[in-house]
């Protein structure tokens, strides 16, 4: 992964370096150049970044006269209007964007023009003209030359922008149109030519079908319509990891919270607790709060309707007995609650797995369920690291240790069920040995 803050200074040791008297073409590349990574590097402070980007195109496009420069020149004016788009400002894009293809026409690849095209049905888009933007993307389509990979991620990206255009409107024709071309993105380009593009897909695919699940008025469409919706959010989920895409993982989670929380199954009600959970650990409340916000309260009414079904279960007790009810998504659940235990500071990622293991012999105990629950922990925590491994078992030691000897011999039964059920061979014996270091007895 390139070093943006590296590279940054990089350049503007190498912007300064170049005379914008004795060389002024090198200077203005040098600059857009430049301006390219404030761009890139927004993170702390996102609009100075940007505002120092803008700079630096302005002053390479003063640089390069489009007389005689007038490819680089309309480069200049597309980042520009990028820019301008992430400020706010879709009028001034908009400007940009056709001046920079006007000048370009004619000049560049078939590929390059396209793209030019996609941006201005962007900031048409959010301008309000639609029909506008619909255009400019059936254009870009056509346009892309889908011979080649990059030709195919430009085409789906353009079909993906035109599906967003046509469900603007909320209408239902426009929500069916705006599936299809969701579908014809993820068919043009395979997901290893472009993983973050299928994930985007799949999360306004879902979106779309939110939308229409919500303006049905047959129950049993809705419901088919709320399950499009949940399967295309939880596959988005598998592309936006937590916390490699932190702010989309955010997004997605709790979007599929909310169509979960719309089903009255217990189970749909206990993975939309997991899901907006997830939602409010991703969201930053100091740079995100409204959407944290947002999470924070559809999780708290998600916990009351939980409390309603059964009073004084913890979060941990209905995880136990979803990851038992659930079997076809117990191995995915078990892995991102782990991944979000083991990553916190040592106090909390052990009261996190102390909590897990009490409601298993607590909860699982007396639903059944505790075996089952276990077992997903083991087998999930055998694919990690030795050292996570051991942070796994000795959690469930530490647990075993604090308990009282009811619920020792209780964890003992289970935990030895569990390690029957789901190791073999070396797997079984490094646990068991670990284990039984430890104190864990055999029943």
């Amino acid at each position: 992964m390139v070093d943006i803050v590296a590279a940054v200074a990089r350049l503007e040791v190498e912007l300064g370096c170049i005379s914008p008297t004795e060389n002024p073409y090198e200077h203005a590349l040098a600059a857009q150049r430049l301006g390219l990574a404030y761009a890139e590097s927004v993170g702390q402070k996102p609009e100075e970044r940007l505002r120092q980007a803008l700079a630096c195109f302005d002053l390479a496009a003063n640089l390069l006269d489009p007389r005689f420069h007038p490819v680089e020149h309309a480069r200049v004016l597309t980042a520009a209007g990028s820019v301008r788009r992430s400020l706010g400002e879709p009028a001034t894009a908009l400007h940009l964007f056709r001046a920079a293809s006007a000048l370009a026409a004619g000049r560049i690849s078939g590929d390059e023009a396209a793209a030019m095209g996609n941006n201005i049905g962007l900031a048409q888009l959010e301008t309000g003209d639609v029909a506008g933007a619909i255009a400019a993307f059936d254009e870009a389509v056509a346009g892309f030359d889908k011979a080649f990979a990059e030709g195919r991620r430009g085409a789906a990206s353009a079909l993906h922008n035109r599906a967003l255009a046509k469900a603007a409107s909320g209408r239902t024709d426009d929500l069916v149109a705006a599936l299809a071309d969701h579908d014809l993105a993820l068919a043009i380009v395979g997901f290893d030519e472009a993983p973050l593009h299928h994930g985007l897909v799949h999360h306004s695919r879902g979106v779309a079908a939110s939308n229409l699940s919500q303006a049905a008025t047959d129950p049993d469409a809705a419901n088919s319509w709320r399950r499009e919706a949940i399967a295309a959010f939880t596959t988005a989920l598998d592309v936006f990891v937590w916390p490699e895409h932190a702010m989309h993982h955010g997004i997605v989670s709790f979007n599929l919270g909310r169509m979960l929380a719309a089903g009255t199954e217990i189970t749909d009600q206990r993975r939309a607790m997991l899901s907006l959970e997830d939602a409010v650990t991703a969201f930053d409340p100091r740079a995100q709060s409204t959407a944290w916000r947002q999470a924070y309260d559809a999780l708290s009414a998600t916990d009351a309707r939980l409390a309603e079904r059964h009073q004084g279960w913890r979060r941990s007790d209905h995880l136990v007995a979803l990851l038992h009810e659930d079997n076809e998504a117990a191995g995915r659940l078990m892995r991102r609650r782990l991944t979000r235990w083991l990553v916190l500071p040592a106090p909390a990622r052990d009261a996190a797995l102390a909590d897990f293991v009490a409601a298993a012999s607590r909860v699982g105990e007396a639903h059944g369920s505790g075996a089952s629950a276990l077992r997903y922990l083991l087998t999930t925590a055998v694919e990690l690291p030795v050292e996570a491994q051991s942070i796994v078992l000795d959690g469930l030691l530490a647990t075993r240790v604090a308990a009282d000897p009811t619920t020792q011999d209780i964890l003992d039964r289970l935990v030895d069920q569990a390690i029957g059920e789901a190791l073999n061979g070396p797997q079984r014996v490094f646990v068991r040995d670990h284990l039984t270091a430890g104190g864990f007895e055999r029943p």
